[in-house]
């Protein structure tokens, strides 16, 4: 392969790798991060004060929850049962993540903790 060639193909490259760099930095804004933590027997999200506080979603959004467990002794877990996604068990000091995409129906949905679903639950509202 020839000097300018090579060079003509790695511009070719170039090109479309920066064509795909807007799409790649707006494609990461897309998801809807959530934080929640789980501390005296009591989910908390985004760094709120609020206990079991509802949380809002967008039908056909792409959330990101991220779960911390801070209940020492204790494990816990985050789970949406009419979405059927969840985060597992998870040990105090510990996180775990999972990725979803809100349903299109925007039914009334609820999060759990399975064994303590008691004290730790909340609701799903969606936004219009």
């Amino acid at each position: 392969m020839t000097f300018s060639a090579r060079l003509g193909l790695l511009a070719v490259v170039t090109a479309g790798a920066v064509a795909m760099v807007p799409h790649i930095v707006d494609t990461r804004g897309q998801t809807h991060e959530i934080r929640v933590v789980a501390k005296n027997m009591t989910y908390y999200a985004d760094g709120g004060t609020d206990p079991n506080p509802p949380i809002r979603l967008v039908p056909g959004e792409q959330v990101r929850v991220t779960f911390r467990n801070e209940d020492r002794g204790m494990s816990h877990d985050f789970w949406i049962p009419a979405f059927g996604v969840g985060t597992g068990v998870v040990g105090y000091g510990t996180e775990k993540s999972f990725v979803f995409k809100v349903p299109e129906s925007g039914s009334p949905a609820t999060y759990i903790c399975t064994p303590h679903s008691a004290m730790m639950s909340g609701r799903i509202l969606f936004a219009k």
